[in-house]
């Protein structure tokens, strides 16, 4: 396509391919993996179709905004609105991949629509993360710990967090727009604060802690806590050093 710009013919410049699907632009799959509303929100009308179901930017494919969101809502469902026993008890044997399972209600439509499971030609069926944290939820350890905002990034809309009941060296990787929704605080005011959360504190790794009920920090902090962004600014120095 050329645009007539003072009598002179432009031309667009060439958008590159998106190097991990066959749907998309690189820049469109940037941002669609930055937003819970996915490529398809950054599409003409008449195109969405076609990127509705790009993998780079799927709520099955983990480290996306929307993955992030379906791991909250998941646990979320776990305490507030858990599946039918019926359906839990299908979930858990896919989980434990029991060559018996037995479905003669149906359910497997109502996880599969949840994304919890997903599958193939053939009837081979797997339980997603989004299964995994939903049980997760269910049988595992969540309480109350503290944060603290390590790092921030707009464009990829997210944050790095260290969640004290877990790891106070570690960085958790979260959505950025769960803490502006959860705290009510700006993107700069975020930064370098401690905030309360809850968190499966059994995680085995960064990418499996999901943190409900977010909310900033009321009471004054005790002197330890104070210390934890120096200690952890200082190891990150001395590894810049090596």
């Amino acid at each position: 396509m050329t645009m007539d710009l003072l009598g002179v013919d432009y031309l667009r410049p060439a958008q590159e391919p998106c190097p991990d699907c066959a749907c998309c632009m690189v820049d469109l799959c940037r941002k669609g993996r930055a937003s819970v509303r996915e490529c398809a929100a950054f599409t003409h009308d008449d195109l969405k179709s076609v990127v509705a179901v790009c993998p780079c930017s799927a709520a099955t494919t983990e480290g996306t905004a929307s993955w992030r969101d379906a791991m909250v809502n998941a646990t979320r469902q776990a305490a507030e609105l858990p599946l039918p026993e019926p359906a839990e008890g299908l979930l858990r044997a896919m989980a434990r991949q029991d060559p018996d399972v037995l479905d003669p209600a149906g359910f497997i439509i109502a996880l599969r629509l949840r994304q919890f499971v997903r599958g193939r030609e053939g009837g081979f069926t797997w339980v997603t993360s989004l299964g995994q944290a939903y049980l997760a939820a269910l049988d595992g350890e969540r309480v109350a710990t503290r944060v603290f905002v390590l790092t921030v990034d707009v464009k990829a809309n997210t944050a790095g967090v260290i969640v004290a009941g877990w790891s106070t060296e570690t960085a958790v990787t979260v959505l950025l727009d769960h803490l502006v929704q959860a705290t009510g605080l700006e993107v700069p005011e975020l930064l370098g604060t401690f905030l309360e959360a809850v968190a499966n504190v059994d995680a085995e790794r960064a990418q499996e802690i999901v943190l409900t009920d977010i909310r900033p920090v009321v009471e004054p902090l005790p002197q330890v806590w104070k210390a934890i962004p120096a200690a952890i600014v200082a190891k990150g120095q001395e590894a810049g050093d090596e």
